[in-house]
């Protein structure tokens, strides 16, 4: 309806144009289109094409020379170009908040890749570092088997017993790396105590560092029994 010819076009006249603007186009156009103006001979329907502009014209003019009925129609003309450049302005606003979530959706995916390849980059990190504290443990189970050998050879020449097979320790560490390992216990070989010492200490290290969540136990245990201690000789720790 919006784009439809309105009265003002019908007399080719502006909406705001003067009553006296209105009452000359109106009699141009009457001139113009008057049935009488055509040749006796005229087709009829050119005759009824005349006839309709005519009539056009006369009810144009009818509306727009009478105040209250052109504030009238003035009003409903303005409610319906302003309803039409709403529904313009609703259609824009659609168009931008589809193409706002299209956008989002794409920042979201983007955000979601790279959080993906870091948490993939940190994996893998994660797994080298398991592989190397494996490799560390296991060159130190390597160290502490040759000095049992050495230890060995060195009784053996010195004509003294040779230590026979003792006890063993398993040592389990929680790591999906590094499986279930078990070494010999220094507690009854002849292995000299200090190196036993050394390696042992090794080791343990290691496994705090393969393993923090095993280590924050221990300390929070070792709090505890000291908390339990202090409690009994009736001093209160804070």
């Amino acid at each position: 309806m919006a784009t439809s010819r309105t009265l003002y076009d019908i007399l080719g006249v502006p909406q705001e144009a003067s009553p006296d603007a209105i009452r000359k186009a109106y009699k141009r156009k009457a001139l113009q289109t008057h049935p009488d103006k055509l040749p006796p001979n005229a087709p009829d329907y050119q005759r009824r094409l005349a006839e309709a502009h005519f009539r056009d014209a006369c009810a144009a003019f009818d509306i727009l020379s009478d105040p209250a009925k052109r504030r009238v129609y003035d009003n409903g003309l303005n409610f319906i170009r302003g309803r039409a450049q709403h529904e313009v302005d609703q259609g824009r606003l659609a168009r931008e908040r589809a193409e706002w979530a299209r956008q989002s959706e794409l920042r979201q995916k983007e955000r979601m890749r790279a959080r993906t390849e870091e948490m993939r980059a940190a994996s893998q990190k994660h797994q080298e570092t398991l592989l190397k504290a494996e490799m560390r443990y296991r060159e130190k189970m390597q160290m502490l088997e040759e000095q049992l050998r050495r230890s060995k050879e060195r009784s053996r020449k010195a004509g003294q017993p040779v230590p026979q097979a003792s006890p063993v320790v398993t040592v389990t560490v929680n790591s999906p790396m590094v499986k279930t390992q078990t070494f010999v216990s220094s507690s009854e070989t002849n292995v000299p105590s200090e190196e036993t010492f050394v390696s042992s200490e090794d080791i343990l290290k290691e496994m705090r560092k393969v393993n923090p969540e095993w280590e924050a136990r221990r300390q929070a245990a070792m709090r505890r029994q000291t908390e339990r201690t202090n409690s009994q000789d009736g001093i209160r720790v804070r």
